[in-house]
């Protein structure tokens, strides 16, 4: 059963990715912070499930929007 958006803990991860989805997987992968969701590649994020390339395209775009900000 996939947990709803209401379900999910508070992590680091909310200040960047705006996705429930996308958020769900990296927590369930074990990415629970900022400092590892950053040193993770494209290549990195597409080896975890249920992340795509569209997905992980989306990952790189905001977390390029949350350094420059």
């Amino acid at each position: 059963m996939m947990k709803k958006c209401a379900d999910l803990p508070p992590s680091e991860l909310d200040q960047i990715i705006s996705c429930p989805h996308t958020r769900r997987c990296l927590l369930n992968s074990g990415v629970t912070t900022l400092d590892q969701l950053l040193s993770l590649s494209i290549d990195d994020l597409l080896q975890i499930k249920g992340i795509g390339q569209v997905i992980a395209k989306n990952v790189v775009k905001e977390r390029e929007q949350y350094l420059s900000s």
